[in-house]
């Protein structure tokens, strides 16, 4: 009697471990089915929200990206202000040295600014070995090796970062988000400027720094903030009626593109902003962060009233944002 109970318990358990197996087949393949063939990336959970967005860019790394404005991406990059390798010290500071203090090096420069960063805003940086091997998206990275370059490249993360309000990173940390930048040379796909992935709620940013850098931060940056937003509640139920009638992400017409029709009144900052809705937020914020205000956000474009509409957003959801302060992304539209 014992022998058969134990026979049906087991059989009891075979059948609950197929059912299992083949639910767990039948959500992989579900997730399979939310392959975005537009963007080449992939959503996981609810498919409103990307999880992982790939930014890139038509134009080959070496030669002059330019807008209507005639400023190329590299142009648009804050003026260098690298620190003398060692052998530029003024030699009366070495002298002032202790005999047996080490010499102080790029790297130990680098590594303090890095560390300053990173109390500050409570976020993460890795750059040259330490990102190594790392792989998103099915794309290979090449990690940053010289010392000047990253010296140069934490310098623009120092200014650009003091352009946010000073508790926004530690707001979204205490709800969970944490944020990890990446500073790496270049991914595999050469045309790939930087890639987010919030796949969790520990969300990790890598921008290929051969390219324009502030700008595939700041692009970057606010998919991190929208991921953090859309969770707080975040309402963009009206957006599309900002773009023309009959219009559909995935479809590109650079009739409708700021950077290729020049016309101040288009839909589109670019041609990439027509990809979907949160490539088109975030490409609009890109061009609200510039150190020039574009013709396209002239108050009462449709541009300006995307940019509006972003920044109403989030001053409803951040605590760390007041809607009596002109933040810096607002300076342009509320002028």
């Amino acid at each position: 009697m014992i022998r058969e109970k134990k026979i049906k318990f087991a059989k009891l358990l075979l059948a609950l471990s197929l059912v299992l197996i083949l639910t767990g087949i039948g959500l992989h393949l579900d997730e399979e089915k939310s392959l975005n063939l537009t963007t080449k990336t992939h959503m996981i959970g609810e498919l409103s929200q990307q999880d992982i967005s790939i930014t890139t860019t038509d134009d080959p790394i070496g030669e002059d990206i330019t807008s209507n404005n005639n400023t190329s991406q590299t142009e648009k990059t804050t003026p260098e202000t690298k620190t003398p390798p060692v052998e530029n010290i003024n030699p009366t500071t070495k002298e002032a040295a202790s005999d047996n203090s080490p010499p102080v090096t790029i790297q130990d420069t680098n590594n303090t600014l890095r560390n300053s960063l990173q109390n500050q805003y409570g976020i993460t940086i890795r750059y040259g070995a330490e990102t190594n091997g790392y792989m998103v998206a099915g794309l290979t990275t090449n990690h940053l090796t010289d010392p000047n370059r990253i010296n140069e490249i934490l310098n623009t993360l120092n200014v650009a970062l003091s352009h946010y309000p000073s508790g926004i990173f530690t707001e979204t940390k205490q709800a969970g988000y944490t944020l990890t930048i990446y500073l790496i040379k270049s991914y595999s796909q050469n045309n790939v400027t930087g890639i987010t992935d919030s796949t969790t709620k520990n969300i990790l940013i890598s921008l290929a720094t051969d390219f324009s850098f502030e700008e595939s931060l700041y692009h970057e940056v606010y998919h991190y903030l929208e991921k953090y937003m859309y969770a707080k509640g975040a309402n963009y139920t009206t957006w599309n009626s900002l773009n023309p009638p009959e219009f559909s992400y995935g479809k590109t017409n650079s009739n409708l593109s700021y950077t290729t029709a020049n016309n101040p009144n288009s839909y589109f900052v670019n041609n990439y902003a027509q990809t979907d809705q949160y490539e088109d937020r975030a490409s609009t914020f890109e061009y609200m962060m510039d150190d020039v205000e574009a013709s396209c956000l002239t108050t009462g474009t449709t541009i300006w009233k995307k940019a509006k509409y972003i920044c109403e957003q989030i001053d409803a959801v951040f605590q760390s944002v007041s809607p009596t302060v002109t933040e810096y992304w607002e300076r342009f539209i509320y002028n």
